[in-house]
């Protein structure tokens, strides 16, 4: 007779989900802790969830937040997985972010990252610094023109003074949220893997210089990484080139030292 099968092994595998919305305003409307329950909903519905920790409190320090502690130590207990629905809910941190998946040896799962591992984690955290960056720039210059041109900023409509217009903003976000992220992803990492050079190997196999990455080559690792294209199939070398080409007409900067050698 072989030998019995692990019982430990036969365990269906556990989660714990996080939520974390940065002001005492946004939590009580509910609009940021709804959006990412339904994140979760969406990826975990028929996941063995054995605990759910909300904090409404800033992103800034993960020692100040008690309810995420609350959160590692049950991980910790139960070989748990963490889940998020966003990275930057766990930190905005690189390197707190990376302590934590450390601390629980790689069970960290976020909803908008496909097949999280050390290298997307570190990649992604650059690039929601990034964006956090750009947003902030962009929308104090346009603040700054408008109150240049009218002396104040508009007020709020009547849709937006009743509520209505968050009703059907968070129909709207519940639709496209999963596609909306995705595609903001991927011409990041597109555009980061394009500006990576590497070797250019001779008849022989010797390194004879540095290219580009090819279009192919950044295809491949964006399916690998689980990114798939607007239709749902498997990216193609030139709809990689063209994505490149659309965000560097944008004038978006290429992302710099996205993770620490």
């Amino acid at each position: 007779m072989g030998k019995p099968p692990n019982r430990q092994a036969m365990e269906e595998q556990q989660y714990v989900v996080y939520y974390r919305v940065s002001t005492k305003k946004q939590g009580e409307s509910g609009l940021g802790l709804e959006a990412q329950r339904t994140y979760v909903r969406h990826f975990y519905s028929d996941k063995n969830i054995i605990g759910e920790f909300t904090e409404k409190i800033s992103g800034k320090d993960i020692a100040n937040r008690p309810r995420l502690l609350e959160a590692l130590e049950l991980c910790r207990r139960k070989q748990a997985t963490l889940v998020v629905a966003k990275i930057d809910r766990l930190s905005r941190n690189t390197e707190q972010a990376l302590s934590i998946y450390r601390e629980l040896e790689g069970r960290l799962e976020s909803c908008d990252i496909p097949n999280l591992d050390k290298f997307t984690l570190t990649l992604f955290m650059a690039i929601a610094d990034r964006e956090r960056e750009l947003i902030g720039i962009r929308t104090k210059a346009a603040l700054d023109e408008k109150i240049k041109q009218t002396g104040e900023w508009r007020k709020p409509s009547e849709a937006f003074r009743t509520g209505a217009a968050s009703a059907e903003g968070t129909r709207v976000l519940q639709h496209n949220a999963r596609v909306n992220e995705n595609n903001k992803r991927a011409a990041a990492l597109i555009q980061f893997l394009r500006s990576t050079k590497v070797d250019v190997t001779g008849s022989e196999g010797q390194v004879t210089g540095k290219e580009e990455m090819p279009w192919k080559e950044i295809a491949r690792k964006l399916n690998e990484a689980g990114f798939r294209a607007s239709r749902g199939g498997p990216f193609q070398a030139t709809q990689v080139q063209r994505i490149h080409h659309r965000t560097a007409a944008q004038q978006v900067p290429p992302l710099e030292k996205p993770f620490h050698s």
